[in-house]
């Protein structure tokens, strides 16, 4: 079977390495990367102008890389410090207000200068002017689509190629922000809605402002005889017995002569022997055009979430010919997979919001992801495998590309492919109104988002796309009459561009967002954003009674790790509250009369954060996130699958900080929160949970079997009596949460709740501990507590802790460097508690006790 279909939106500019193989070429590439040269103007010193003549004074230039940033060249001339460090960053901030020109020269083939030829830029940041042989050529504004410009005709033998870059501000300098955002004092720094280009660079709560500026991705020359295949497009659809699947090809091709050709696109699904071949006849028209191929595959395997199966992948490679010569060649990895956002009607009122993967309910478990630095160039596959490698290592299966950032690489996309990590996508727009209106700002709009929903469209990993963060929400209740700019955008452009360009994905046009015109943060429909607690209210207990059906942003701050947080104070040391501190500090310290966040500690540990030692605060502000993050991810996964997430803010950091949201650091380090995260994360589990007056213990299983064993469960005093201990045998069934026991609180309310705790332990047959749990009620500064005694000794391949009271909070490391079976974990009184340990390495030392004792 086969299809020609004329492309009805505007191609994406994209372009994938042409493989020089065969015999027979109508195409060719040249790689522009490596070393240029780099100049910056400030409007009096530099002079711009000249910047892209052929007679140039050289010694005003400096050596760069391509692809590169301008910051990263600027230190490695000595000219700027580390922005991530100190206070750095703000000593950077000339950077972004000059205008900086990228230079080279290069000599051009006689099959280049004879053909139809293209100047590629696959990343350009931000107002590029593109200047060959001193005439300008094109113009770009862009972060996240690349740029292809036609210079057939235009190359000589040697040949001068300058690009000139703004960062945005002095493009967005005469644009209106009136009306677009609540606080248009920060607005009016940067007008950051106007430029399509990461808008967290501009300043979030967790990051500090640092506008980048430079050509981030790779430069070439390309050209073709008579047809150039532009980009392929690989989606797959697996039918409802899942015995069956069918993938269809899409291949952009452009027809450069005056006339048509003969074409025929090859198709190869699968490895070596195995691989199923077809070809496919052409008529390739002069112009852009959409070919369009179908194959079937009989028994796809299947690819599955993390924990859920295995990640089975296979490889399609297409190959066009085009008048007896070679016209390109791409390779797509994709899964085939089946999937359902599951939205019936909940009996209770409502409707659910959850994953079915090949016919499987599936609970995301995760964590909002930012972009990994702040120079977004930098972060190369090494960072994003040390990433994914720390979201396995939590538990997780699921991750969020939260709108303000970027639309994530495909390094990243890949890594989540083959280790099974689930992803939602947001279109990058996040807190504001964007001008749409404007048609300029809505064309660049829409080939941004048809070249990247085209990029990610055959990543079984991506499940779902969004139009943008937050926006719906925070213009629910605008009054009658006030105009909604951008309302269109999310709900009749980018689904239309979704639906044609990755057809069956799902899409919403924001997040939260209820259907049927419901309040977007509505708790029983739809997807949530608890943020009732985390800003003034700190009492994370609330989230004990919530009831949302997909939550997937909230979350408590914290602290990250001890080596994180020391680069950001000044070298020889520095002090809670110093003004370093401040300005690695998480904006909402900013937000109040006074610091919600520092409120945070005292309120729940009696102490005063800012006469902490760094490593107290350390300790103390982590130790209270874990707590947090435990209740959050506890209340969600124990009402499993009325709700079926339990995804925080947020996952990582992109620069050091001395506060954050994260589990893990700028450095990937584990933060203190890391480990208790990881536990409430486990397959197996068990919560304990009060319920007007009565205890009510879950055991949560994501296997997909039974899980037999016994419960242990009670109440202890903290001072180290047990006033209950029980055990029954129970058996957990697969993919879900049940309720294994109840009983009256009137024990524990006799008891005294300010000295008790719940405990519930799930054991194996050898009497192991598989999971456990405690429950306690008041805030940690109200309990009566003990000074521990604890003592920790090998056996065998393990180290025991013991202590003669209840020790909360145990921590044996404060750097997360190294993974560790285990940390921030509580000891109960007279109850060894075992992590693996290798018989070689020293027995860990207690660094830190939360208990609340002078």
């Amino acid at each position: 079977m086969q299809r020609r279909t004329e492309e009805s939106t505007c191609p994406a500019l994209v372009f994938f390495a042409v493989y020089r193989e065969g015999t027979n070429m109508g195409i060719g590439r040249q790689e522009l990367n490596g070393a240029w040269k780099l100049r910056g103007a400030d409007g009096q010193r530099g002079a711009v102008k000249t910047h892209h003549l052929f007679e140039t004074d050289a010694a005003k230039w400096m050596d760069a890389t391509v692809p590169g940033e301008v910051h990263l060249e600027l230190m490695k001339q000595g000219l700027i410090e580390e922005p991530t460090e100190g206070l750095n960053a703000l000593s950077a901030r000339w950077v972004e207000e000059n205008l900086w020109s990228y230079r080279r020269s290069f000599t051009a083939s006689e099959e280049a200068i004879g053909n139809h030829a293209w100047l590629i830029f696959e990343g350009l940041d931000y107002h590029a002017k593109i200047y060959l042989n001193e005439e300008l050529i094109g113009e770009h504004a862009n972060f996240y689509r690349p740029c292809k410009v036609a210079v057939t005709g235009k190359l000589r033998k040697e040949n001068l190629l300058v690009i000139v870059l703004d960062s945005g501000l002095h493009m967005a300098g005469n644009k209106s922000i009136e009306g677009y955002y609540e606080n248009s004092q920060d607005h009016e720094l940067h007008k950051r809605i106007w430029l399509r280009k990461p808008q967290s660079s501009f300043g979030w709560d967790w990051s500090t402002r640092l506008v980048n500026v430079g050509i981030h991705k790779p430069v070439a020359l390309e050209w073709a005889t008579s047809v150039r295949l532009d980009d392929v497009v690989v989606l797959s659809e697996v039918n409802e017995t899942m015995d069956e699947a069918v993938v269809t090809v899409r291949a952009f091709v452009e027809g450069c002569g005056e006339n048509p050709v003969s074409g025929k696109l090859t198709v190869r699904i699968g490895e070596d022997t195995n691989a199923a071949v077809q070809s496919f006849d052409y008529t390739i028209e002069p112009g852009m055009q959409r070919l369009e191929a179908k194959c079937t595959v009989a028994n796809p395997k299947l690819w599955w979430p993390a924990g859920h199966g295995e990640q089975h992948l296979a490889n399609v490679e297409v190959e066009l010919h085009a008048a007896d010569e070679l016209a390109g060649k791409r390779s797509k990895r994709i899964g085939f997979r089946k999937l359902r956002i599951n939205q019936d009607p909940h009996p209770s009122g409502g409707s659910y919001f959850y994953l079915e993967v090949n016919d499987r309910p599936v609970f995301a478990k995760g964590a909002n992801a930012i972009p990994p630095d702040m120079i977004f160039q930098r972060a190369d596959r090494a960072r994003y495998e040390g990433l994914i490698s720390r979201a396995l290592e939590a538990n997780f299966n699921f991750l969020r590309v939260w709108g303000g950032g970027i639309y994530e690489t495909d390094d990243f996309y890949e890594l989540c492919d083959e280790h099974g990590i689930m992803v939602w996508q947001d279109f990058v727009f996040a807190c504001a109104d964007y001008p749409v209106t404007d048609a300029t700002f809505m064309s660049n709009v829409k080939q941004e988002a048809i070249h990247n929903v085209r990029r990610l469209a055959h990543h079984p990993s991506l499940v779902m796309y969004c139009g943008n963060n937050e926006n719906e929400w925070h213009t629910f209740y605008r009054e009658e009459g006030i105009i909604y700019p951008d309302y269109a955008l999310y709900h009749h452009i980018l689904p239309r561009i979704v639906q044609a360009e990755d057809p069956g994905r799902y899409y919403q046009p924001s997040s939260p967002f209820s259907p049927d015109h419901q309040y977007p943060n509505a708790n029983d429909r739809g997807d949530q954003h608890p943020w009732t607690v985390g800003f003034e209210n700190n009492d994370f207990r609330d989230y004990r009674e919530m009831i949302c059906r997909f939550p997937n942003e909230g979350g408590i701050l914290g602290t990250t790790s001890l080596s994180a947080t020391n680069a950001c104070l000044p070298e020889g040391g520095g002090s809670v509250l110093s003004y370093a501190w401040q300005q690695h500090d998480n904006a909402v310290d900013s937000w109040f009369a006074l610091s919600a966040p520092d409120k945070q500690i005292s309120d729940w540990i009696g102490l005063d954060p800012r006469s902490m030692s760094i490593e107290q605060f350390v300790y103390y502000g982590g130790l209270i996130q874990g707590e947090g993050l435990r209740e959050y991810i506890d209340n969600f996964r124990r009402r499993m699958f009325d709700c079926a997430s339990a995804i925080f803010w947020m996952f990582n950091d992109c620069w050091p900080a001395t506060r954050s949201w994260t589990v893990v650091d700028y450095y990937l380090n584990r933060t203190p929160a890391f480990y208790p995260v990881k536990r409430a994360f486990q397959p197996i589990s068990v919560v304990a949970a009060k319920e007007g007056q009565t205890v009510r213990i879950f055991g949560i299983n994501e296997t997909e079997q039974t899980w037999s064993g016994e419960l242990q469960v009670g109440l202890f005093r903290f001072s180290g009596a047990y006033v209950m201990d029980e055990r029954l045998k129970v058996e957990l069934p697969p993919n879900t949460s049940v309720c294994v026991l109840e009983f009256s609180d009137a024990q524990w309310e006799e008891a005294g709740i300010t000295d008790t705790a719940v405990f519930a332990r799930l054991l194996n047959e050898q009497e192991d501990t598989v999971a456990r749990n405690r429950l306690i009620l008041p805030r940690f500064v109200e309990m009566k507590w003990d000074k521990p005694h604890i003592e920790v000794v090998r056996e065998d391949t393990y180290a025991v802790f013991r202590s003669d009271v209840f020790a909360w909070g145990v921590c044996i490391d404060l750097d997360g460097t190294e993974p560790l079976p285990d940390n921030f974990f509580d000891i109960w009184p007279g109850m060894a508690y075992r992590i693996p340990w290798p018989e070689d390495r020293a027995l860990p030392a207690v660094r830190y006790v939360g208990n609340l004792v002078e």
